[in-house]
């Protein structure tokens, strides 16, 4: 399953994704993991992989497809993963982020893993989005 927590810079995505991480692992079967291209000390619960993008040359939308891809061939059980930043990371807006929401929708369903992601967005969210809010 993929949940986007969306809205225009500085209306609080951050803190809802957090809150979702640390709530997640509490519940969660499997392992939580954290991705961010922030440095900065969150509050997230020290069970929580926190994974820094820069720090592995993240840059663009099929390279985070694939270190996700990675992440969960490394260990089968990371069944909730959070992105923070999607559109800050990869340097796009979100009407040009279709392709790696469908890369992301197909992995959660192959493998059964649930994706949030936190996504900058002016007034309108761009359609192919809305099935996941």
């Amino acid at each position: 399953m993929i949940n986007l927590i969306y809205g225009p810079k500085g209306s609080g995505k951050t803190g809802k994704i957090m809150d979702a991480v640390n709530n997640a692992c509490k519940t969660s079967s499997g392992s939580v993991v954290f991705i961010t291209d922030n440095a900065r000390s969150l509050d997230i619960d020290r069970n929580v992989r926190f994974v820094n993008v820069n720090d592995y040359d993240v840059k663009w939308d099929c390279c985070l497809a694939a270190f996700i891809k990675g992440m969960v061939a490394a260990n089968s059980d990371n069944l909730e993963i959070y992105i923070d930043g999607a559109t800050r990371i990869l340097g796009k807006s979100a009407e040009q982020l279709e392709e790696f929401m469908n890369e992301l929708e197909n992995l959660s369903t192959r493998l059964g893993i649930n994706i949030t992601l936190t996504v900058s967005t002016g007034e309108k969210l761009p359609k192919f989005m809305l099935k996941y809010v």
